[in-house]
């Protein structure tokens, strides 16, 4: 036996979340299927196989049901009609045949009654019969799964309205459920167009440059390492990083910046993004189909199979609604008529509720405003990693934020050297060798400063809150916090003239003794101060929490818009631990960070964001991922603009049908409005969800 792997497939005819939900249950009962999750809002099937054979099953059982199983490298269905031109020859989703075959039928029926009204009856009848044969074949399919399905509830109230002699009735009811699906086909699919429409954003060819000249080749031929060519006006095949030439590159496809950003020689591009002006020759860092639009689109996927709150109440409501509105037709039908007569009256009342059973517009109302919020962030620079993560954040009311490489670029260059009794270049040669084994911003500028070599070294450690440490020269030095160590009263007096330049310190101490006091400069991010003043306009709280000395602090937060007391200087990654935990229980808190230091506070926060340049603990910590600062309002927009979607979709589902539930049994209305407050229930609340990816930000 094989371990466990994970194979992701297309469900082909998937259009209900109710239908993923039936696919779910059928593919966990295949034997070697460890676990099956099917997204309805991806259209996709993530099945942890134990044996090979086991994917041939799963195709078999989910076929039993209608369906089809298509492995993710074939072509996508929307991509199948493409010809050279670029036309799109797609051919319109969902039950249009029989719809169109149910209402030809319909037409000639209604024709009928007026020139041969004899006849008008049976030609009603034929369009209801074969407008509900699909609907019948799905039903027997998945009578076994799901006895209460929607095809089911269809087929039994157009068959009873036969049986009543309602058969024009029995007709248009059918018609409109084939038309209803369609129409809620084709905005799922606009709908899961939209969320992978990232990957478009990639360009057909790349100008690879060879010892020859310059050739064109297909994107798949690119390896990592190859050097391309982009010209103005095309867009780079993927992620890298520049070896010469200057541009201005547009990313706002997916980052929502719609300036273009001056880019040049070591400057890190994506995949996907727009030179405007000027030419590049970019140094392909990792595959298209692994870049950063690649991960964009996986995270997105991985968040749509993490369900929030609201979508777990709405499924536990409407596991229940539909037998309590079943029990209630068949009270209607069976046990009525008994007290007040009229027994066919009765039993159309309860084919009408039949059809008001069906939880569709409910049960898709909070996935499809999830998934349309999530898609949206992903094109805004914006990578939630769960519904619940965007569902929480609009709760939020404080948001924490650390210093360096948050609220800076996170890159400190080291600008001044005091030594005590060694030279500069013997000193540096010292912090270099310690600096090898730290991950720290510091740490970094360290390396990168100008002069002598790092001296060999060992036994590289961290301590949180107090520096970085290592074996040099068979000695122990170490790299750290002044204010976490025993100074002599002249070295004391130094640091506190640095810091009060707003400078940040480091200490090189060797067996114990300070060796030199380094002295950086960062610089904060250009957008931090629009960032903040976009929070502010939310209604939430900044506040900086940082390791760095109080005058460091403070020179950075009033540089940007913070006051004083909203600044938080001198702490370890316990005390931010501890400071998280006290504003989430003041209102919820968010965490920004970057580094290895903020993992704990993002993990504990109500929600963790990190930045993309962060380093990998960050991100794995926090469970939304920013492309920049800059993108940190517009997370907070979404959050809140999707959660008014989802209560909406809600209200709208439920209001629905609760007011034709009442209409029905005073007998107001009868089949089709229920059918007409079923689907178009389902049409509005996927078209409410669908103006997330539009809506300004």
């Amino acid at each position: 036996m094989e371990a466990s792997r994970v194979r992701v497939f297309r469900v082909e005819g998937l259009d209900c979340a109710d239908c993923a939900l039936k696919v779910e249950k059928a593919l966990s009962g295949v034997p070697g299927v460890v676990q099956a999750q099917v997204s309805f809002a991806s259209g996709k099937a993530y099945l942890h196989l134990e044996v090979p054979q086991a994917e041939k099953d799963a195709a078999m059982a989910v076929a039993a049901l209608g369906y089809r199983l298509v492995p993710t490298h074939s072509q996508p269905p929307e991509k199948a009609g493409q010809d050279r031109g670029g036309a799109w020859v797609s051919r319109l989703p969902g039950p249009w045949g029989w719809a169109l075959v149910a209402g030809g039928l319909l037409l000639l029926a209604f024709l009928t009654s007026h020139f041969l009204p004899v006849w008008a009856s049976w030609g009603y009848a034929l369009a209801a019969l074969v407008g509900v044969f699909p609907l019948a074949w799905r039903a027997v399919a998945l009578f076994r799964k799901n006895p209460f399905s929607m095809q089911a509830l269809v087929t039994v109230a157009t068959l009873g309205a036969l049986l009543i002699g309602a058969e024009a009735e029995a007709a248009v009811v059918v018609f409109l459920f084939l038309v209803g699906e369609v129409l809620e086909a084709y905005s799922v699919a606009q709908a899961r167009r939209s969320l992978y429409a990232l990957s478009e954003l990639l360009p057909r060819r790349a100008y690879r440059l060879r010892e020859g000249g310059l050739e064109e080749v297909p994107l798949k031929a690119l390896g990592v390492g190859d050097w391309v060519r982009v010209p103005p006006g095309e867009r780079v095949p993927a992620d890298g990083v520049v070896i010469s030439g200057e541009a201005s590159v547009e990313e706002a496809a997916f980052t929502g910046e719609p300036l273009p950003r001056p880019t040049g020689t070591g400057d890190p591009v994506y995949g996907g993004s727009l030179v405007v002006e000027g030419s590049l020759v970019v140094k392909v860092e990792r595959l298209p189909e692994e870049g950063f639009l690649a991960e964009m689109e996986r995270l997105a996927e991985e968040a749509l199979l993490k369900k929030s709150q609201a979508e777990r109440v709405v499924d536990a409501f409407s596991r229940r609604y539909t037998p309590a509105v079943l029990a209630l037709a068949g009270f209607v039908a069976l046990v009525l008529p008994l007290f007040q007569g009229d027994f066919l009256g009765h039993v159309y009342k309860a084919l009408a509720l039949l059809l008001i059973a069906c939880p569709c517009a409910l049960v898709v109302s909070v996935p499809a405003a999830i998934a349309a919020g999530v898609a949206r962030g992903a094109r805004m620079g914006v990578l939630f990693k769960s519904g619940a993560a965007l569902e929480r954040l609009a709760g939020v009311r404080h948001v924490a934020l650390d210093k360096t490489g948050t609220l800076t670029l996170g890159k400190p260059m080291l600008v001044r050297m005091v030594t005590f009794g060694v030279s500069a270049e013997e000193a540096l040669a010292l912090a270099k060798g310690v600096a090898e084994g730290s991950s720290h911003p510091l740490a970094r500028a360290v390396r990168e400063a100008s002069g002598p070599k790092a001296l060999p070294s060992e036994e590289h450690r961290a301590v949180p809150g107090l520096g970085a440490f290592a074996r040099v020269e068979e000695r122990e030095v170490g790299l750290v916090r002044p204010e976490a160590w025993d100074l002599p009263s002249a070295v004391e007096a130094q640091v506190k003239a640095l810091a009060e330049e707003g400078l940040s310190l480091s200490l090189l101490v060797k067996e114990g003794a300070p060796l030199a006091l380094l002295a950086f400069q960062d610089t904060p991010r250009l957008e931090a101060r629009e960032a903040l003043a976009g929070l502010r306009q939310l209604g939430l709280k900044p506040l900086l929490l940082t390791g760095d000395r109080e005058t460091s602090a403070l020179a950075l937060g009033t540089a940007i818009g913070l006051f004083p007391e909203e600044i938080r200087a001198g702490l370890s990654p316990v005390d931010k631990l501890r400071l998280v935990e006290e504003m989430e229980g003041r209102g919820g808190v968010a965490m920004v960070g970057d580094g290895v230091n903020d993992a704990p506070a993002l993990a504990r926060a109500t929600v963790g964001l990190a930045v993309a340049e962060g380093t990998e603990a960050a991100l794995q910590s926090a469970d939304v991922g920013l492309l920049s600062l800059a993108a940190l309002p517009r997370a907070f927009r979404l959050s809140r603009l999707t959660l008014g979607v989802v209560r909406q979709n809600v209200a709208l589902a439920v209001g629905l049908k609760g007011l034709f539930l009442l209409t029905t049994l005073v007998g107001l209305t009868g089949l089709w409005p229920a059918v007409l407050a079923d689907n178009g229930a389902l049409i509005l609340v996927t078209l409410n969800s669908l103006r997330l990816l539009w809506t300004r930000l």
